[in-house]
């Protein structure tokens, strides 16, 4: 906890030399959340190129309205927010017809597996991650991006209401439904290794 409170106040500080103009606080912002955003957007949308416009999009903007722009409580939430909107607009502006729910979040949740010479675990470990993402893909779209932004970003109930423009109370349910909805289609010996 307390290293991610240090790591909130360094981003608060960068923001607001960012806001006052500080160029190199700016490219400090982009760096740290630039792969983040990315990841995030993946899960909108498996066309890269329209990912990479849209942040570029984003952080152009941010420098041109820096002086405009609030202080923000956290960085990482106001640029995630920010980044879900554009892609959002994006994606039903080339589908008008399809709403939030058809364009929605994927869960393409990326695995990474440790290097090392024993095959036999790696075989297992990747089998788990097969299986984890097919029971995923089980739940709905609102559901997968509750669980990524909780458990993949990090991110409290509060701020992921902040990001996807929700109560608290529907973050809360979302997050309820998907863990009991994982856990009845789930036998307990299901990633067992």
């Amino acid at each position: 906890m307390l290293k991610k409170i240090a790591t909130n106040e360094k981003a608060e500080l960068l923001w607001s030399s960012f806001r006052q103009g500080d160029a190199d606080a700016y490219g400090a912002l982009m760096g740290r959340y630039y792969n983040d955003l990315f990841n995030y957007g993946k899960r909108f949308s498996a066309n890269e190129e329209l990912i990479k416009d849209c942040l570029q999009n984003l952080f152009l903007a941010l420098w041109k309205n820096r002086l405009t722009i609030n202080d923000t409580p956290s960085v990482k939430n106001y640029l995630l927010k920010s980044i879900r909107r554009l892609l959002i607009k994006e994606l039903t502006n080339k589908k008008p017809h399809e709403q939030y729910d058809e364009v929605g979040f994927e869960a393409r949740y990326n695995f990474l597996l440790p290097v090392d010479n024993n095959i036999i675990l790696q075989e297992r470990l990747t089998e788990v991650s097969y299986r984890m993402r097919s029971l995923l893909v089980k739940l709905t779209k609102r559901q997968q991006e509750v669980l990524y932004l909780r458990f993949y970003m990090d991110a409290d109930c509060d701020e992921i209401a902040s990001v996807m423009e929700l109560s608290k109370q529907t973050v809360y349910n979302h997050l309820h439904d998907a863990l009991k909805q994982l856990k009845s289609i789930c036998p307990l010996d299901y990633f067992k290794l």
